[in-house]
């Protein structure tokens, strides 16, 4: 097995794969992927899987494995490997204290399937993620298909209106599926009210106090410029009641209130495209570990700030119309019974947790204006006030 050092293009959490990834391993996954014991392997090697800042709630490697099946041909598969982190540090200890495996594995074992069967029963074929090969809980793993070796890429940059309208569309079939699975308890048991949200909740928002400290270094250097004294006065206003706001915007809308599964993390490096010089041909979206039960307002502030370029801003309102219209088209096509929302419902939500345009746009993305290579992901846990200006005093 070869495993690559490099300490500059990967995570250091991800230079050495756990011992468990071993070539028995390997065998026992695709013996069972590919219904048959004879299978032997020939060769494999275990790689960093992601660059820097693609992802942080996990670690994952590609697997490249050659083997021989009981008619003796050789083949070869690219896989990703995800699992939690085995070095010990502020990573390992935040991420061992949330359900985000449990909620995964949910996701692509029960949630997921179920929406493909929805599609297909009205001639939708369209795929929502990758396929999984394999998955374990103890310890966590998931396995998929590497969908980089048919051209799917990860976009460097935030997209024009045209090719977010591909994807606000793909993520109101996915609201919609959700709402429709809830909205039939009976023929789908899956209690998605009760996928709660893992990352900010009273729990563990102290631990991650620097993804939202940017009010406060924004506030500092907001007093020091000539005639925004009303804009430094809201932000002096608002920073003592801001975690609050923002754990309630994570609680879904009372009944009759409209809510669906978010995403949750619905930004760029949890997608990959299959492009057609700069147009967005197919969509996969990754990474369901933090989903849960809310408003999809959530899920369109990320359209906005961490998809979407500055002009997709600028046209918000066409942008929540053809959402909405994509929404209600869909649950009209799968027959569904329950009314839902309206625009105006849909805008009064981004407007009533306007707390999370705040996170998103002051907070988030400076983070991902970085360059990935650079972020000290300890240090960010961690924070100083030196840190935390630093880290917000981007260029």
């Amino acid at each position: 097995m070869e495993n690559d050092k490099s300490e500059v293009r990967y995570n250091k959490d991800e230079l050495s794969p756990p011992d468990f990834l071993n070539e028995d391993y390997f065998r026992k996954v695709l013996q069972k992927e590919e219904n048959d014991e004879a299978l032997m392997i020939r060769d494999f090697k275990v790689i960093p899987g992601t660059k820097p800042g693609d992802h942080f709630a996990s670690i994952m490697f590609k697997a490249i494995v050659s083997y021989t099946t009981k008619g003796k041909e050789v083949s070869e598969r690219s896989l990703v490997v995800k699992t939690m982190p085995i070095e010990d540090g502020m990573k390992k200890d935040l991420l061992q204290e949330m359900p985000i495996f449990e909620r995964e594995i949910k996701m692509y074992t029960k949630v997921l399937p179920e929406m493909k069967s929805i599609m297909e029963s009205i001639g939708d074929y369209e795929k929502i993620s990758p396929k999984i090969i394999y998955y374990c809980e103890d310890p966590p793993v998931l396995i998929f298909e590497d969908i980089s070796k048919i051209g799917f890429t990860m976009s460097p940059d935030l997209f024009d209106f045209d090719n977010t309208i591909k994807i606000v569309k793909k993520l109101a079939k996915f609201h919609a599926l959700s709402f429709y699975m809830n909205d039939n308890k009976y023929s789908y048991d899956l209690q998605l009210p009760e996928c709660t949200g893992v990352l900010l909740n009273e729990k563990s928002i102290d631990k991650i106090k620097v993804f939202f400290a940017g009010l406060e270094t924004l506030k500092k250097f907001i007093k020091t410029w000539p005639g925004y004294e009303e804009i430094a006065e809201k932000i002096e206003n608002i920073t003592p009641v801001f975690t609050q706001r923002l754990l309630n915007s994570y609680k879904p809308n009372p009944e009759p209130g409209f809510n669906v599964l978010c995403h949750g993390d619905f930004h760029l490096r949890n997608m990959m495209f299959l492009m057609n010089g700069q147009d967005i041909n197919e969509i996969f979206f990754l990474d369901f570990q933090l989903c849960f039960w809310a408003s999809p307002a959530i899920d369109l502030f990320y359209v906005m700030y961490l998809l979407g370029n500055a002009d997709v801003r600028r046209r918000q309102g066409e942008v929540l119309m053809i959402y909405h219209t994509a929404l209600i088209d869909y649950l009209n096509r799968i027959g569904c019974l329950r009314k839902g929302p309206t625009l105006l419902d849909i805008n009064i939500d981004m407007l009533r947790l306007g707390s999370m345009e705040i996170l998103l746009g002051l907070c988030f993305l400076p983070a991902f204006l970085l360059d990935p290579a650079e972020m000290d992901l300890e240090a960010l846990a961690n924070p100083t006030p030196e840190s935390i200006e630093t880290y917000y005093n981007t260029k």
